[in-house]
């Protein structure tokens, strides 16, 4: 089932494939092209989540945070930081001491949309990559009572009378916020985003009626809520249908070939100048626990790639994402 992953994400994927960097990040280090820092980690290391406790990014990083910590011998801390649509939590860690000390789960809104979108102290280019930890595509979903049985039947009546669907985002500075937009932009049906702290919020909005549909990162919560029929998915952001969901379309099936890219990469990144030493070590034991049974049952195995996902890997991953989003949102 992992390999599904892989297949469901190739927008972004190619660069596990060995793609060089494309020049964003500086500082990442060649695995094994140093020897590891013998020191690190000394004391505990303060892992930062930028989103409300709960949700995919929170169940991900506790589940890598437990196995570095057997792995290298000290506490990884997961403080979560909600604010600015994860801009709050990029800045802390952008201007923190670059000796992997405080490390962050680093995806597409905070880390690379985010400073596109509002005038903000940080960029991409300020951060050090790490690693691939998660990559989950999006997943549109109406609750049990909903008169929409299909995309189909959604889209249409979005198209038939504007602005009046509500959709629920996991923030306004997310891909699945952008997506909608090209949906408006591209093929003129305008629904409401409703943007959220998280998973959690979304969910509750949905099962008490105040939204119509969710965008939602897809998780293991979300398919617990799928397998009890309280949510029906109606279709899938990744370019091909996801094994877990053999019957649900993609949202290029339905007419929309370019609304592919609604994917969310989790991957450990730390403030810019990590030594290249200390991060083939944390490379190296990231790369470690993905194979980690724990850690795949944890975060789920469709989620964790196959393939792991180094830090070059993860470079090319966010160049790529700046790369498509910049003339979405007017930075050409």
């Amino acid at each position: 089932m992992r390999s599904a992953l892989k297949k469901n994400t190739v927008v972004f994927l190619p660069a596990l494939a060995g793609l060089a960097m494309l020049g964003l990040v500086g500082c990442s280090a060649a695995a094994g092209a140093q020897e590891p820092a013998a020191d690190y980690p000394s004391k505990p290391v303060t892992f930062v989540v930028p989103f409300a406790a709960g949700g995919p990014s929170t169940v991900t990083a506790l589940a890598y945070a437990s196995c570095l910590e057997e792995g290298l011998g000290q506490t990884f801390v997961i403080e979560n930081q909600p604010g600015g649509s994860g801009g709050l939590a990029m800045q802390e860690v952008s201007s923190a001491k670059p000796d992997g000390y405080t490390l962050t789960l680093g995806t597409n809104g905070p880390l690379v949309m985010n400073p596109m979108i509002n005038k903000l102290n940080y960029g991409i280019e300020d951060f050090t990559s790490v690693g691939v930890m998660a990559q989950m595509p999006t997943v549109l979903v109406v609750g049990e009572d909903s008169p929409y049985e299909s995309a189909d039947e959604f889209f249409a009546a979005a198209e038939k009378k504007p602005g009046t669907l509500s959709v629920a985002i996991p923030g306004a500075t997310t891909s699945a916020a952008i997506e909608l937009q090209r949906l408006n932009d591209e093929y003129d049906i305008e629904v409401t985003a409703v943007p959220a702290v998280g998973n959690a919020e979304m969910t509750t909005s949905l099962l008490g009626g105040h939204v119509d549909a969710l965008f939602i990162t897809d998780h293991q919560d979300v398919q617990a809520r799928i397998d009890d029929g309280s949510f029906v998915p109606l279709a899938v952001s990744s370019p091909e249908r996801a094994d877990w969901y053999p019957d649900v379309p993609t949202l290029a099936e339905q007419g929309f070939p370019e609304l592919v890219n609604a994917v969310s990469v989790f991957g450990v990144v730390g403030p810019k100048g990590l030594p290249d030493a200390l991060v083939a070590t944390l490379e190296a034991e990231l790369k470690t626990c993905s194979a980690d049974p724990k850690v795949i049952d944890q975060v789920g195995t469709m989620f964790v790639p196959a393939e792991f996902g180094d830090a070059a890997a993860l470079d090319t991953i966010f160049a790529d994402m700046q790369k498509l989003y910049e003339p979405i949102l007017g930075q050409e």
